[in-house]
């Protein structure tokens, strides 16, 4: 855990840093980003999710996935329900008999949130947000598309604003899964792209600490996330550092580019890119 504290601790003068940069840039007025909360990574409001993804694995292996969702909001923002499932290319930097390249349907993915305390203040806790999400095997294990096993995800967010346009949302959730599977990729279960068999099983402790801050006149937002994973049956820890950009494109529509980068532990993922679209439902 010494490990968390360290990147925490420099995360922390990272995120000071970029709050005073951006301060001149942020407005009182009132905007669309404000209205569909496009930067709010637990967003209770219904929309579909279109997430264009680029796994690049140590060893050059590659994992491509297109990924269509729909989220449903009920209740002024008390309970959410999600779905969604992702086409999948992946490419092997080995032989595995005519399987290197390989296209297909990948694990599908469900999920539930609610919102036990929700409060509208200018600052402090806005919002508690427990979830559970459950991925079936629905992809092919050998061909790098799914983890070949049910995950089951955990998991909470706490939403805190320091003032309207700065918001942090720490997180912490556990990943499990019912039985031996193809996910030590290294970050939140993606499947291992250079070795197609099953590890063993899945257990994972996964600490985030998210900082959005809105920017004025542009209806955007950038946010900067440390996120600390722990194997716990491989006994390893995963760091990685997420930079978001993000924008709305339109009253009910929002674009953003995400980018996690492997800092510290023994991952076999690298990078991975993610293109993320919204479409929000009046």
């Amino acid at each position: 855990m010494w490990i968390m504290a360290k990147i925490l601790s420099r995360f922390k003068w990272v995120s000071i840093a970029a709050i005073v940069l951006v301060n001149p840039l942020i407005t009182d007025a009132q905007s669309t980003v404000d209205e569909q909360d496009g930067s709010d990574p637990v967003s209770m409001k219904s929309r579909f999710v279109a997430d264009a993804e680029a796994y690049l694995f140590v060893g050059e292996a590659r994992h491509y996935a297109m990924r269509f969702g729909y989220e449903y909001g009920i209740q002024n923002g008390r309970h959410l329900f999600g779905m969604s499932l992702p086409f999948v290319h992946t490419i092997y930097n080995a032989d595995f008999g005519g399987y290197e390249n390989t296209t297909g349907v990948g694990d599908l993915k469900m999920r539930y949130m609610f919102a036990p305390f929700l409060q509208t203040s200018k600052a402090g806790l806005q919002r508690v947000s427990a979830y559970a999400e459950v991925t079936a095997p629905t992809g092919e294990y050998r061909q790098g598309r799914g983890a070949g096993t049910w995950l089951f995800k955990p998991g909470m967010v706490f939403t805190v604003r320091s003032d309207p346009y700065v918001s942090f949302y720490p997180e912490i959730k556990f990943q499990l899964s019912g039985g031996a599977g193809n996910s030590l990729g290294g970050a939140d279960g993606a499947p291992d792209a250079n070795n197609p068999d099953k590890d063993g099983k899945i257990q994972n402790l996964s600490l985030a600490l998210p900082v959005v801050v809105l920017v004025k006149d542009w209806d955007g937002w950038f946010s900067l996330n440390a996120m600390y994973i722990r194997s716990l049956t491989e006994k390893v820890d995963f760091i990685f550092l997420r930079t978001d950009f993000g924008r709305m494109i339109g009253d009910n529509t929002s674009a953003a580019l995400n980018i996690s980068k492997f800092i510290a532990g023994q991952p076999r993922l690298n990078v991975l890119v993610q293109a993320r679209f919204q479409f929000f439902l009046r």
